[in-house]
């Protein structure tokens, strides 16, 4: 097929010859196929979004509430099967008390100095 527009000639033959060899490819696929076997194009997976890069922070504790927190670390070790990073913990506390107004009750009651002096 051609076309003429002002003296310019375009030849488009070469272009639908190859149209028509690449739809003759993709008439053989079918919905089941995998995409290793050579004939069908992978669908690239989406990128895993980047995890949030965690703040770090200094945690002071009394030799009393090092020695409670170590041995709450033993106790959840026991329970889970597994050892539990200190950081893991504190992480939870925080969550819960987040979420749970009873959690975030009892710490407020804990920390108020009004009720502890």
């Amino acid at each position: 097929m051609s076309t003429k527009k002002d003296g310019f000639t375009v030849d488009t033959g070469g272009v639908n010859a190859l149209l028509t060899g690449l739809s003759g490819r993709f008439t053989e696929e079918t919905a089941d196929q995998r995409p290793d076997d050579g004939t069908t194009a992978a669908t690239p997976e989406p990128p895993a979004p980047a995890p949030a890069k965690p703040s770090k922070y200094t945690l002071l504790l009394d030799q009393d509430d090092a020695l409670t927190l170590d041995q709450l670390a033993l106790t959840l070790r026991r329970h889970t099967g597994r050892a539990v990073d200190k950081s893991e913990i504190l992480r939870a506390l925080i969550r819960l008390a987040d979420q749970d107004d009873r959690v975030t009750d009892t710490v407020a009651r804990a920390l108020d100095r009004r009720t502890n002096t």
